[in-house]
């Protein structure tokens, strides 16, 4: 499926080479039909020290605590939960790679099935939609991005403007992780030898 293009999101299609790499040490999303090992621990993963607190007060405006991992086979899912304990501010984002463009697209079939409206948003390098889920108090809203074999869902009682700034930090931050892991660049230009 192709989507129009955007600059908000630009600069990410350099990116979708890098993030699987990144993301290998978090989940495998290999397959979605075999059984599923689940582990829930307090704290943050890899994937969940991606996004601190203080960045989702700062973007999408929820005073949450850190994040509750949650790791499978499938994904890496952190939940923020509301630091007053209401459910309104929670935020929950997923992260998955090895997703292909087929699964990805299937996935959003069954999701438009399930909640009926799916929006396509404008990205410049991949492919994202959001939907809604809920109502009254508990309605909130999705936002799935996928970069290359990446993608991440962010789902909380917010803007799609909010969740799509949200998710362009958290690919910036991949990048930032994929740049800082191939170390530094070699130098160009003519090597010099000592002469003896």
């Amino acid at each position: 499926m192709r989507f129009p293009t955007s600059p908000k999101l630009t600069g990410l299609v350099a990116l979708a080479v890098a993030l699987p790499l990144t993301l290998a040490g978090c989940a495998d999303s290999s397959t979605s039909t075999g059984p599923t090992t689940t582990v829930r621990h307090q704290g943050s993963s890899a994937a969940c020290a991606l996004v601190a607190p203080a960045q989702i007060e700062t973007t999408l405006g929820k005073h949450v605590d850190p994040p509750v991992a949650f790791n499978s086979t499938a994904a890496t899912t952190c939940t923020y939960h509301a630091s007053h304990g209401g459910v309104a501010d929670t935020v929950i984002i997923s992260y998955r790679g090895k997703v292909s463009s087929a699964q990805a697209g299937a996935e959003q079939a069954a999701l438009g099935k399930l909640h009926g409206t799916l929006t396509p948003v404008d990205v410049s390098s991949g492919q994202a939609f959001s939907y809604t889920s809920g109502s009254g108090a508990n309605r909130v809203t999705s936002l799935v991005t996928l970069v290359g074999e990446t993608q991440v869902t962010i789902t909380a009682d917010a803007t799609v403007d909010q969740l799509e700034n949200l998710s362009q930090e958290i690919f910036a931050a991949f990048a930032g992780q994929a740049k800082a892991a191939a170390g530094p660049a070699a130098p160009t230009g003519s090597a010099t030898t000592a002469a003896g």
